[in-house]
């Protein structure tokens, strides 16, 4: 059958196949326009975003995080053998006047530990309390990987600190979204929500002594503290190591320096991220152990292993108190000299925070009763007269 090339129904569909083209074509044309809009809208909204992460306000606001029960950190830890008590009595008082909120790790004894669980390269020298040290700060380290929190803050049980303590990780928190130092730029994650960013490992705000790596002196950052102590105050190797990263002697007392970490003592007070339990794990217990905790991880950072920060002035210092009283290696029984608490002492702080708890909590019931009793009648007499 041949059909003819024109007719009724081919004039009839001729405008209708024209119309449906002319709809499609506006369709996509809103379509591609819609889409390009949406985009340019969430790029502007993701670049107002990062200013407004850049903001003084919203630094200040984050900084503000050093106010909290954890300082502006995941959460707090602190380390004590099951046994001192006494310790664990000081750091629930101190927390509590602080406003902070501590979470217990069980000190371990190192003569418990089964020979298996000692990790390769364990000079005999070493001794069990120092690696029940290790076995105790490598649990804080397992903490944090179990939980959902990207920075840990651990204490050991004899610290003290400066009253002003929230100031200062205030100040530092600031000092930290704007660093110098760093080698990369602040993730907008950071930004948002990491007072003192996250890249590093560890983060010393507690160390006993500190030294800067000899060829990378000139890079620290450097800040006015109204909370740093006189120079009567500093050990003579704190003071020499502010003169490693410049300061001159009208300097001391008056600035703070934040520097790579890189010969460390002491773990007094310290902070990890995710990753630097992660790298702490590999280098101190899966590769093996080669010395006390707090040496062996002055190593890894000697050896460029391991990304840290050192604070000094610290803000966190033991509390020496003397005798067998500061030092769980003396075993029980064999002496129990010791000036105690009262007559305790801090080093490369100003000011105490044990002091300040005496000072607060201090009362005389009844001389304030005896006050108030004289003032009564004192009001009494003259409403009389």
């Amino acid at each position: 059958m041949n059909f003819p090339k024109s007719g009724p129904l081919r004039a009839t569909l001729l405008p209708v196949v024209l119309i449906i083209g002319i709809i499609i074509i506006a369709i996509s044309y809103h379509s591609s326009s819609f889409s390009d809009s949406r985009s340019s809208a969430t790029s502007s909204a993701a670049a107002s975003n990062s200013a407004d992460l850049l903001s003084a306000t919203h630094q200040e606001a984050l900084a503000k995080h050093a106010y909290n029960a954890s300082l502006g950190f995941g959460e707090i830890v602190y380390i004590s053998m099951p046994e001192r008590t006494d310790r664990q009595d000081a750091m629930s008082m101190l927390a509590s006047a602080f406003g902070l909120k501590l979470k217990l790790v069980p000190g371990v004894r190192g003569t418990g530990m089964s020979p298996k669980a000692i990790p390769e390269g364990v000079p005999e020298r070493m001794q069990p309390s120092e690696l029940g040290c290790w076995r105790a700060h490598v649990d804080a380290w397992r903490y944090l990987l179990d939980s959902d929190i990207d920075t840990l803050l651990i204490f050991e049980d004899d610290l003290d600190w400066n009253p002003n303590v929230k100031k200062t990780l205030e100040t530092l928190s600031l000092q930290m979204q704007n660093s110098k130092i760093r080698l990369t730029e602040p993730s907008n994650y950071e930004r948002e929500r990491a007072p003192y960013g996250l890249d590093w490992d560890v983060l010393y705000v507690g160390s006993c002594k500190d030294g800067a790596n000899p060829e990378f002196k000139h890079i620290a950052q450097i800040w006015d503290d109204p909370d740093v102590p006189d120079i009567e105050h500093l050990k003579p190797a704190t003071l020499e190591t502010l003169h490693d990263y410049g300061l001159v002697d009208a300097d001391i007392g008056r600035k703070r320096v934040l520097a790579p970490a890189y010969w460390t003592l002491c773990t007094t007070a310290y902070a990890i991220t995710r990753q630097g339990a992660q790298r702490l794990l590999l280098t101190m217990s899966y590769l093996g152990l080669h010395a006390a905790v707090d040496n062996d991880m002055s190593r890894i950072f000697r050896d460029g292993q391991l990304r840290g920060y050192t604070v000094t002035p610290p803000a966190f210092s033991q509390f020496r108190v003397g005798g067998s009283k500061d030092s769980d290696r003396v075993k029980l029984g064999d002496s129990v000299d010791g000036k105690g608490n009262l007559h305790g002492e801090n080093a490369n702080l100003k000011g105490s925070a044990r002091q300040w708890v005496q000072d607060t909590l201090k009362l005389d019931n009844w001389e304030e009763y005896r006050r108030i009793r004289d003032e009564k009648f004192v009001e009494a007499i003259e409403n009389r007269s």
